[in-house]
């Protein structure tokens, strides 16, 4: 019986060496062919302009004095280096365009990147206690959904993965209780782009009113900075010049908000041909569905109050519908889901294994393409066409549409998931 048991033993533990070594090699094959993926599509955009090239313009604005949004002012519509975000990002970035050339900027912002990708991670790691040890360890499958949508924000220079640290740092330091830090990240991800600032919610919600203090403080130091170096009525020009000349984006394939879903679907619009032509009752869907959403996660959030046990799925489940319900979220900004998903990892480890299949699912969802014309195979065939066949693909006509709608269904998943552990979470991150 011994000499079994002890067979059986060093069987077990060769199984496990054997699956970390499976898992290390699979990881390195998956870093080796996403940077060699990333830096051919950077090498690209160094020719062609990408989304950093609006970043660039911003903080080349601020350095030379010219208006932010002077491009408001010209009888055109909104270009794609036209620089439309909140001016933080400006400003921080203006040190790099005064002393630094686009080719060597566009470099280390893919350098910053990285390394905000991998703090994140660090981060939630230890915020959530996520563990690698037994079967529990296999929840961790569940990041490779993120895969494809962060390599996605690498090589576009997308500034998501800033965000996801920012969003991230504010998690952590909730759990360690320091609220006010908590608010302050919040405020420096809401100054970098506008939704984040939804999770200003979570502690007024949860009564946390210090966090909110520090939320409000640091909202009115970005404010505060950006009127000081870019004059006071800058805000004003963004929320009513900038903001709603970006609706032409709102049906663009890449968007995986429900708003993004019901303007393909049912607007008339110059990315999709719609099941019917129905523009008012595309915005009324959107708005209920959004709504729906908001009031579905407040209530979930309101009713944590004073459970510190709820606050990792009540968080998680804000970040997510966030993306949700922001007019535009980008598949670029689906690796944001990386902290509600690890949050939501970490509660199936700790109930095992209720929530695995559901937390898989969604994971596979998020890692669909929103344009099957971003794959390998199909790639050929699209650039063969032309732009002007495009929207005769079968995914961009009529009920077509839902085939491309796979990220927007893992984020309802992974938002209903979290919700659910909300009500039942008695122990976890």
């Amino acid at each position: 019986m011994q000499q079994a048991a002890a067979r059986s033993t060093q069987f077990a533990r060769l199984v496990g060496w054997t699956s970390r070594l499976a898992a290390c090699l699979l990881a390195a094959l998956v870093v080796g062919v996403s940077a060699a993926r990333i830096q051919a599509t950077v090498l690209a955009g160094l020719v062609r302009a990408d989304d950093f090239t609006p970043y660039w313009n911003g903080a080349r604005s601020v350095v030379e004095g010219r208006d932010l949004y002077a491009w408001t002012r010209e009888d055109r519509p909104q270009e794609l280096t036209d620089y439309i975000y909140p001016p933080l990002l400006a400003l921080l970035l203006a040190p790099w365009a005064a002393h630094l050339d686009y080719r060597t900027a566009r470099w280390g912002w893919l350098a910053v990147n990285v390394a905000c990708l991998m703090l994140a991670v660090a981060t939630v790691w230890r915020a959530t206690g996520l563990t690698t040890q037994g079967r529990r360890g296999l929840v961790l499958a569940a990041g490779l959904g993120l895969v494809p949508s962060t390599m996605a924000a690498l090589a576009t220079g997308q500034v998501s993965l800033v965000l996801l640290l920012a969003l991230s740092l504010s998690y952590a330091a909730a759990r360690a209780g320091r609220p006010r830090t908590a608010g302050g990240w919040v405020a420096v991800a809401a100054g970098l782009k506008s939704f984040p600032g939804l999770l200003a919610g979570y502690f007024l919600l949860r009564g946390e009113w210090r966090a909110l203090a520090g939320c409000v403080l640091g909202g009115a130091l970005v404010a505060a900075a950006g009127a000081l170096a870019l004059g006071p009525d800058v805000y004003a020009i963004y929320l009513t010049e900038v903001v709603p000349r970006q609706s032409r984006w709102l049906a663009g394939p890449f968007n995986v908000s429900l708003t993004g879903f019901w303007q393909r679907l049912l607007a008339e619009q110059a990315f999709t041909v719609p099941v019917v032509a129905a523009n008012e009752l595309a915005r009324a869907l959107a708005l209920t569905t959004s709504a729906a959403v908001v009031v579905s996660t407040a209530h979930a959030v309101w009713r944590t109050r004073g459970e510190p046990v709820h606050a990792g799925p009540a968080f998680g489940s804000l970040v997510v519908a966030a993306l949700l319900v922001s007019p535009i979220t980008g598949w670029y900004a689906v690796p944001i889901a990386l902290l509600p998903l690890a949050v939501a990892a970490a509660r199936v480890q700790a109930d095992w294994p209720r929530g695995l299949r559901p937390l898989l699912l969604a994971s596979l969802l998020l890692s669909l393409p929103t344009d099957f014309c971003d794959l390998v195979g199909v790639q050929q065939r699209c650039l063969a066409l032309g732009p002007e066949h495009w929207g005769e693909l079968p995914w961009r006509v009529g009920w077509g549409i839902v085939l491309s709608a796979g990220p927007l269904a893992g984020l309802l998943l992974l938002w209903g998931l979290l919700l659910r552990q909300a009500r039942t979470d008695r122990g976890g991150p």
